[in-house]
């Protein structure tokens, strides 16, 4: 009876961990991953608002432009795929280098950012992304979204 009551138990912890980890859709991610989600893979964990909703024209990050500019990605941009089915808004799951270059470059406080939609805590367990320090990016985590920080250092 013990074991039962200790597996039972255990299950129960891992539910609410689960609950407490959980990554919401980015509105606006593309199909790339089937659920629209921003935990999938090494490095796309952050969903940030790319795309101004109202005007449906890339988002200004401040001096540097928008996030096609400031990343080196222009001859990519993809803002037209972020406002179209199937999972039309105004989002994408960036790359955590781009995310720790663009708060280098424009600041915390300029950066469009979907705490619900990020992978948090997978993004505070890593300490480099394509050759970049992440540690901006975790003192940013903890400015724009300290419930969620909170939640994944339980």
């Amino acid at each position: 009876m013990g074991f039962r009551v200790w597996l039972i138990a255990l299950q129960l912890v891992g539910a609410v961990i689960g609950a407490v980890m959980a990554v919401d859709v980015c509105p606006g991610e593309g199909p790339r991953y089937g659920d629209f989600k921003c935990n999938h893979d090494g490095t796309h964990r952050v969903c940030a608002q790319l795309v101004d909703s109202s005007s449906g024209s890339p988002l200004s990050w401040g001096e540097g432009g928008d996030f096609w500019a400031i990343t080196g990605q222009k001859a990519w941009q993809w803002d037209t795929s972020i406002v179209s089915e199937p999972n039309p808004g105004d989002s994408w799951c960036i790359c955590m280098w781009a995310f720790a270059k663009l708060i280098k470059r424009v600041g915390c406080e300029n950066v469009h950012l979907r705490c619900d939609s990020t992978d948090i805590s997978y993004v505070l367990a890593q300490y480099h992304d394509g050759g970049h320090s992440l540690d901006e990016a975790h003192t940013c985590l903890e400015a724009k979204c300290p419930e969620a920080v909170a939640a994944a250092r339980i």
